[in-house]
């Protein structure tokens, strides 16, 4: 018998109007004479600024990009400490890295695997840093209003990570309007995904650091071919991406649902099964649970014919090309448990019900 296999993620699905629009754009890219920046990026970075609630977006080459950009455009320098997830991949310590900045790891909640003022609190006082980074995990609201006041009240800079988070609201606000900038990532699996790579920043207010970041991006530059300002990257949002992410833009909210819908149906099958799985509330970027037979229970997944993947195996204090950062025992714990299931917006009713069916197996096999 042939065993059914459901993607972790399917990037090329998508709706025929969609689909329609998607291919527009390609091809008014190709057939036009402007293929790097341009009327294309200037068209959407208006688009998601306005979608998302910020006076700017500057689009740029990858989501890692825009977090290092961000840190420069909001006058970081080398040297300086940096507050940062524990549990978020690496991506924020790896951005502040490349640039001269040093990363403090922020371990996480035990109870919801999100960075609360507490740990924010306890890895401040070890370092003094000038700022933090809070990343939107897995498409789910991290509470900002208690490590919002306090920031403030000690002089911090705060980037909102919103590369998990495309499309998520808080009282009909987007996230990524609290912090003096936000980022965002566009690789083909986000909640809005490009058909190659790409990322933005956000500015809430600060239209001096939006034109601080848009000379960064290309060298630097004041003038063509003048660098005038010191840090610059090669890190350029193409129009072909531009194009194909303002054709995605108007069809996010209702991806964002039908992940909402999914997700529900998934964490009340893990819960049946005896798995854990965080809040329901959020756009379902990943849909995790946590097992301490973690290993075991993907396998069996598998044998099941479901796809997963590990968000994330590690820990930053535990990634040696990281160098040596300080531990955090809850984000290492989690790393040890957490699995991301299926969970996108063209995954079909049958494929919905597989994954369903194999968790309850589990469940019973495990009862």
């Amino acid at each position: 018998m042939t065993v059914v296999q459901v993607p972790v993620a399917a990037p090329t699905r998508m709706g025929a109007a969609e689909a329609e629009a998607v291919r527009e754009a390609i091809d008014r890219v190709v057939s036009s004479d402007w293929w790097i920046l341009g009327d294309e990026v200037a068209r959407f970075e208006a688009a998601f600024a306005q979608y998302v609630g910020a006076a700017a977006a500057v689009g740029v080459a990858n989501g890692t990009d825009a977090l290092t950009l961000a840190m420069l455009g909001l006058g970081l320098e080398r040297g300086d400490s940096i507050l940062v997830p524990a549990n978020d991949g690496g991506y924020a310590a790896l951005a502040a890295l490349r640039v001269g900045l040093i990363p403090q790891p922020m371990d996480v909640d035990a109870a919801t695997g999100l960075v609360g003022i507490a740990q924010v609190t306890s890895a401040w006082k070890a370092c003094q840093a000038r700022a933090l980074v809070i990343t939107h995990l897995h498409g789910r609201v991290t509470p900002l209003d208690d490590i919002d006041r306090w920031r403030k009240n000690h002089g911090l800079l705060l980037i909102e990570d919103c590369a998990q988070a495309h499309g998520l609201r808080v009282e009909g606000r987007h996230v990524g309007g609290v912090g003096e900038a936000a980022t965002f990532s566009f690789y083909p699996t986000k909640n809005l995904g490009a058909v190659g790579d790409g990322g933005a920043v956000t500015f809430a207010h600060d239209l001096t650091a939006a034109e601080r970041v848009r000379r960064l991006r290309q060298y630097g530059w004041g003038a063509p071919y003048e660098i005038e300002i010191e840090h610059g990257f090669n890190s350029r949002l193409d129009a072909l991406q531009a194009a194909v992410l303002g054709a995605r833009l108007p069809f996010l909210d209702a991806r964002n649902e039908r992940r909402q819908q999914i997700g529900s149906r998934l964490r009340e099958a893990a819960s049946a099964s005896g798995l854990r799985s965080y809040a329901a509330e959020g756009v379902f970027h990943h849909f995790v649970v946590l097992s301490e037979q973690r290993n075991e229970l993907r396998e069996f997944l598998s044998a099941h014919g479901v796809s997963t993947a590990i968000h994330y195996p590690a820990a930053v204090g535990d990634m040696p090309g990281l160098g040596s950062l300080p531990s955090t025992p809850v984000a290492s714990a989690h790393s040890r448990m957490t699995l991301s299931l299926p969970c996108f917006p063209e995954m079909t009713q049958a494929e919905v019900g597989h994954v369903e069916s194999a968790l309850r197996a589990w469940g019973a096999a495990h009862d």
